[in-house]
């Protein structure tokens, strides 16, 4: 069976797509969540050239000044403008085809009639430029389903809404997940294992003799303002808040591997 309009090639799979945001949320420290089912839906869209003018002088003696011509793409179904898609749509057009796609899919309605198609896309092209719509020329529009992947990613009791582009595999809605703070267990181990190879330990030598002269730069230059503070403070409470730095940490790990290398190898201190 063929479908109405051609369909542009469909290069990332369903699994292929879910595997690419599981990474993305990994990459955000995320490890506990979960993933809708991803559905195929073929969106209608409008690739075409556009062309118009700015003009110069009064109403009696109008010239034209310049103009400007362009590809653009038109969402038919959100009726939206796609300026991010036009090379996309345009380098895979002679590879679309009518052929329906294996599986389920839901094609999306198409809000822009035939007979009042020009007059739309020269509407929103009008409107995209700020310029008034009799100036505006429309020509060669080609419509064409794009392939996209709509899924729903349920992270922290909060859902987020995704839609991954089957042609290049972008994924539109992932920067909206914020990236989840690792805790200290997790810190530690990933220090521990990192710490095993010998050329890791040049790089946190490095990490912490950068982080300490800063660390003891601010604390310098913030002596004298917090001086009187942490005076009457002192008697209160101990402040504790060193150990959230990420140096105290590593410095702590480093001393007690050498404490254990030491026990090990019955190696006495000078």
């Amino acid at each position: 069976m063929y479908l109405g309009n051609p369909l542009l090639p469909i290069n990332i799979t369903a699994i292929g797509a879910a595997s690419s945001i599981k990474k993305e949320l990994e990459s955000k420290n995320w490890h506990e969540y979960e993933l809708r089912p991803l559905k195929l839906n073929l969106v209608p869209y409008f690739l075409f050239n556009y062309h118009y003018y700015l003009e110069n002088g009064g109403d009696s003696k109008k010239t034209i000044k310049s103009t400007v011509h362009g590809l653009l793409a038109v969402d038919g179904h959100k009726i939206e403008v796609r300026e991010d898609l036009v090379e996309l749509l345009k380098s895979n057009w002679k590879k679309s085809s009518p052929e329906i796609p294996r599986g389920e899919f839901y094609e999306k309605w198409n809000n822009v009639d035939k007979r009042e198609q020009d007059e739309v896309l020269q509407l929103k092209t009008a409107q995209f430029f700020g310029v008034p719509k009799p100036n505006v020329v429309i020509s060669s529009p080609k419509k064409m389903l794009v392939p996209l992947y709509k899924t729903t990613a349920i992270v922290d009791e909060k859902e987020y809404s995704l839609i991954i582009n089957a042609i290049d595999g972008s994924i539109q809605g992932i920067k909206e997940i914020p990236e989840r703070e690792k805790s200290y267990m997790e810190i530690t181990k990933e220090t521990i294992n990192d710490l095993k190879k010998p050329s890791s330990w040049i790089r946190y030598s490095k990490e912490a003799l950068f982080e300490g002269s800063g660390a003891i730069a601010k604390k310098i230059s913030n002596t004298n303002a917090e001086k009187s503070s942490t005076e009457k403070k002192a008697s209160k409470s101990i402040d504790l808040s060193f150990l959230d730095s990420k140096l105290i940490l590593i410095l702590i790990m480093i001393l007690g591997l050498l404490l254990i290398f030491m026990g090990l190898f019955r190696i006495k201190p000078i």
